[in-house]
């Protein structure tokens, strides 16, 4: 299903109408955090499924970027039932937040956000990240 006109409004303003990804203020667009598969969803998704991309990283995210969307959570797997689990790495605040119902991008310490990472991906996160060559906190 579309995302509804509020809830991309929202989602925007949380994000500071630019690209979670590159920052880019141009041809913005809505990325599912979580895949809808084809024929899409019949619920609409929600703000902490949400996140703005421009045209041109929402369409790598789903092909050269996928390894790194996922380790920064800018995509989350389908089986995940809660995206809000599922922190994101917002290149232009040099960090992660936790995002919430209300709207919100709290900042959180990369240590915390690889605990949260870990504890719905298990060790499948830390593999994306060496792949992607992104350094991880280190487990406690």
């Amino acid at each position: 299903m579309r995302v509804q006109a509020a809830t991309w409004a929202d989602t925007k303003d949380r994000d500071n109408d630019q690209c979670a990804r590159c920052s880019t203020r141009y041809s913005l667009t809505h990325q599912h955090r979580r895949a809808v598969g084809m024929g899409g969803s019949p619920t609409p998704p929600s703000i902490v499924d949400s996140l703005t991309l421009c045209f041109d990283c929402n369409g790598r995210c789903e092909r050269d970027l996928q390894t790194i969307a996922l380790a920064y959570g800018w995509k989350v797997r389908r089986w995940v039932g809660d995206p809000g689990r599922v922190p994101v790495f917002y290149p232009h605040l040099h960090g992660w937040a936790r995002l919430t119902k209300g709207g919100e991008a709290l900042r959180i310490h990369a240590t915390e956000a690889a605990q949260m990472m870990r504890e719905v991906y298990g060790p499948e996160w830390d593999q994306w990240c060496a792949e992607a060559g992104v350094r991880t906190p280190e487990r406690k």
